[in-house]
């Protein structure tokens, strides 16, 4: 079953999926990342795009790594960009959190004490390590939604194992 995702027309979604481009991909111009943008359904002027790059706060810059200029969204606005410290907090709250995992189909289902549902779940939607399709947090429940069965039981399994790893 192929998976299809869809991104509505919204200045919050185009700005999350310039940022998503800019990170996997080396722009180095801005004709470039129209074109990326339009393969990926918006359809934006020049203008616009500049805003969007001011707004994310986007800089042109080259590395050791990369001597081509290109573009670099700073951290904290990126949403596709995840942090060595967001993966410490999530092995440590699982450690902490975690009394339970495990999946049926492609929903994996996580147990918390009583309040640290959706504390568990911001760090597991922070980290950027599970490619979900959602998260859903109650009180003491978390069901994430995988994109395969086989990905269900790689989370389930992987959720376990980084919360007996942060003893």
């Amino acid at each position: 079953m192929q998976h299809i995702k869809r991104n509505p027309q919204t200045v919050s979604s185009r700005r999350s999926v310039i940022s998503e481009l800019v990170s996997d991909h080396q722009v180095t111009s801005q004709q470039d990342l129209l074109e990326l943008l339009r393969k990926r359904g918006f359809v934006v002027t020049q203008a616009t795009l500049s805003r969007d790059l001011e707004a994310l706060g986007a800089i042109k810059r080259n590395s050791e790594n990369e001597p081509i200029p290109h573009y670099v969204v700073p951290i904290e606005t990126n949403t596709a960009l995840r942090s060595d410290g967001a993966q410490a907090a999530l092995v440590r709250s699982l450690h902490e959190l975690l009394l339970s995992a495990e999946h049926s189909q492609v929903m994996v289902v996580v147990h918390t004490p009583p309040g640290g549902a959706q504390f568990l779940a911001g760090h597991l939607d922070r980290s950027g390590r599970f490619d979900t399709l959602g998260t859903v947090a109650g009180d003491d429940t978390i069901f994430l939604v995988a994109r395969s069965e086989d990905h269900a039981e790689t989370i389930c399994n992987d959720l376990v194992a980084l919360a007996e790893s942060g003893t």
